[in-house]
């Protein structure tokens, strides 16, 4: 169907350009003694004045919109199995515009009212892994600041937002799909069921992620000889959340891997139009693409 291939491309667009950022960023962060400390660790790339604390903030905006591309897919079925109706294209580009502006507007404060020249960056040359390090590039802000608190506020609200979504999205199409009056084929539910298992885990992995990142930040305040770089270690995993998405659905979805499957075998793919949906008045049909060309059975 041509609203889910667009949204599927748009969907691969945002995951690259957010590796680009990723990459190109290079977010940093440590926390000693109520102070936050926070910059790129890209030292081909120098960010002048308080530009250097710009990363916060990109990291913050990627990362949310990256995210949200889950969601929006499961918008995108509640929209057109569910209530039957057509979607533009630029749907999605609002709601990702819509993601950026607000967590953007939340974050902001946290790297342009940070400071750029504090006298606590000596002190964090005390921590083992920070000794020999360049840390004047960093920023600093105090943990109990209001910029602290709205960043993971607003990360906590649009995290809330988008996962609640996705649960109310997916609650109602599988009322539809299991409904008596309703009758899809099995193949058809199977298939959904698998797109769901999909979207819970690549919600989930950012999720506990976060959750770990902002727990460790809080332990670290009780450890009294904390060595340091741990923080560093929680956010290098981010960059590849677009790398482990493509693996999760080849792993919960079956007709992906069969396609995969057929191009290393040499085979060629089908793709096959299937009656998914029977009504007396009107019938939905969906493509379905098979590595192997069987064709599918109510």
């Amino acid at each position: 169907m041509k609203p889910f291939s667009n949204l599927i491309i748009q969907t691969i667009v945002v995951d690259m350009t957010a590796s680009v950022f990723m990459t190109l960023f290079q977010l940093v962060s440590e926390v000693n003694d109520g102070i936050v400390f926070h910059g790129s660790g890209n030292p081909w790339l120098p960010w002048p004045g308080q530009w250097r604390c710009s990363p916060i903030t990109v990291f913050a905006i990627v990362n949310n919109v990256s995210f949200w591309s889950v969601p929006i897919q499961a918008m995108y079925r509640y929209i057109v199995i569910v209530r039957k109706r057509q979607i533009s294209q630029w749907f999605p580009l609002i709601i990702f515009l819509t993601v950026a502006l607000f967590i953007s507007g939340v974050t902001f404060p946290a790297a342009f009212l940070a400071n750029t020249s504090s006298t606590s960056l000596d002190r964090l040359q005390l921590m083992g892994f920070w000794k020999g390090e360049d840390t004047g590039v960093l920023c600093t802000l105090d943990v109990l600041s209001w910029p602290v608190f709205t960043y993971l506020l607003g990360e906590l609200i649009l995290g809330n937002i988008g996962i609640s979504s996705l649960m109310w999205f997916t609650k109602r199409l599988n009322h539809t799909l299991y409904s008596d009056q309703m009758h899809f084929s099995s193949k058809t539910k199977q298939a959904h069921k698998e797109i769901s298992r999909k979207l819970y885990i690549q919600a989930a992995i950012p999720s506990v992620m976060n959750v770990f990142l902002v727990g460790i930040c809080v332990c670290v305040f009780f450890v009294p000889d904390y060595y340091g770089g741990l923080l560093v270690a929680l956010l290098l995993p981010y960059p590849w959340i677009v790398v482990i998405n493509p693996i999760v659905t080849l792993c919960c979805i079956k007709q992906y891997r069969n396609v995969v499957v057929g191009v290393f075998k040499g085979r060629g793919m089908h793709t096959k139009s299937n009656l998914s949906h029977s009504h007396p008045s009107k019938a939905v049909t969906t493509a379905v693409m098979y590595g192997n060309g069987n064709n599918v059975t109510n």
